[in-house]
């Protein structure tokens, strides 16, 4: 016997039934006929053409660089003008005897130039530092048109030679002739001791000060002896081996011995092992000085 389908049987049932208007479509048909369209659909949207996905996010992090460079480009542009922000005004500041803020104010005149954001304050501290008073220069910028000169000014120490001074780093400096203060004890040596007399004239000095004695004048020969004259009148000669040992034999000496008649006393010549030469300010030029050996 022949098999008919679902939709045969229900048709002819239809048939058979006559034209029925109540007449209901089982739900297994209703299935079978809307599963075909349905399909169709998919299967057409499937073979439709798709664009291309666009990388938004990368585009977005491209676009905000290449803004961020050109207003940097154009930030830095505008910075670097020397008529941006050009700097109208230079403070002076420190404590000045030998100096003046007109004379720091025209030696540095040359180099301010440009705005707040290019001028030179290497520049401006080396043209400040060209003065001979002037020891250390340092510049800063102060919001918005102004640079601030912070200076400090030598501090003689000692005479050396005839022309220059020295600082109490043993820095040698060389004034104007009509700026050299007076009173200043006098160091001389070969070029290039100078510090080495510096620091010879504080050692000597604290070790003469226990006698309540002061250096006036150290001096190293081109022997290398040492010379010193001290405010009382007398020289001492201390050679050129073991000067430091003949002067504290000194010191120990001349309570005891020398005090009382200083202001008779020249030279005292303490190169001797054992003792020292007095030359007396009444000797004749041609006497040889007295030899005394020394109690040490």
């Amino acid at each position: 016997m022949a098999t008919l389908s679902l939709e045969e049987r229900v048709w002819g049932r239809g048939c058979l039934c006559g034209t029925n208007s109540d007449y209901t479509v089982p739900n297994e048909a209703k299935v079978l006929t809307r599963r075909k369209p349905q399909a169709q659909r998919l299967n057409a949207v499937a073979q439709q053409p798709r664009l291309p996905r666009l990388p938004w996010r990368w585009i977005t992090g491209v676009f905000v660089s290449l803004l961020l460079i050109a207003v940097t480009t154009v930030s830095v542009r505008w910075l670097l003008d020397p008529h941006t922000l050009p700097i109208r005004h230079v403070q002076i500041s420190g404590q000045f005897r030998h100096l003046t803020s007109a004379q720091l104010q025209e030696a540095v005149a040359g180099t301010v130039v440009g705005g707040f954001f290019t001028v030179d304050v290497d520049a401006v501290m080396r043209a400040a530092r060209t003065l001979p008073w002037v020891d250390t220069a340092s510049v800063r910028r102060v919001w918005p048109d102004t640079l601030r000169l912070e200076v400090t000014e030598q501090t003689p120490l000692a005479r050396w030679g005839e022309h220059d001074l020295l600082n109490p780093r043993g820095q040698r400096f060389s004034p104007p002739a009509d700026t050299l203060p007076s009173g200043l004890p006098e160091l001389d040596g070969p070029d290039g001791l100078e510090a080495t007399l510096t620091a010879s004239y504080y050692e000597m000095g604290k070790a003469l000060a226990a006698d309540g004695l002061k250096i006036t004048r150290l001096i190293q020969d081109q022997r290398r002896s040492w010379h010193v004259g001290l405010d009382n009148g007398i020289e001492l000669r201390l050679g050129h081996e073991d000067a430091y040992a003949h002067l504290l034999r000194f010191v120990r000496l001349y309570p005891r011995v020398l005090a009382a008649r200083a202001s008779e006393i020249a030279t005292i010549d303490l190169r001797y092992t054992n003792g020292f030469a007095v030359a007396w300010n009444h000797q004749p030029k041609n006497a040889k000085p007295s030899q005394q050996r020394g109690q040490t």
